[in-house]
């Protein structure tokens, strides 16, 4: 098995997300290979895709697979508000 291979294997365990040793939550998309980072510490979101390395250029903040996870996140505290 290779790193990748355990990675996505740890991911698939834990819900989509793993939180590494600086903090960072380090998401994936199904049948994607791309890396999508959160840092908590700064409100900082990356990937390791195309679109987001070359955002500047079509003036955006995020590529679709950053939007994807936060909008998964969001669906995932409005199903579990204590409030509804």
């Amino acid at each position: 098995m290779n790193s990748r291979e355990l990675f996505d294997y740890i991911i698939k365990k834990f819900d989509g997300v793993v939180i590494d040793d600086f903090g960072w939550e380090h998401h994936t998309i199904k049948n994607k290979t791309y890396d999508i980072r959160f840092d908590p510490k700064r409100l900082d979101w990356s990937c390791d895709c195309k679109a987001f390395t070359y955002r500047r250029k079509f003036k955006r903040k995020y590529c679709k697979h950053i939007i994807e996870i936060q909008n998964r996140k969001l669906e995932y505290r409005k199903s579990n508000a204590k409030y509804k």
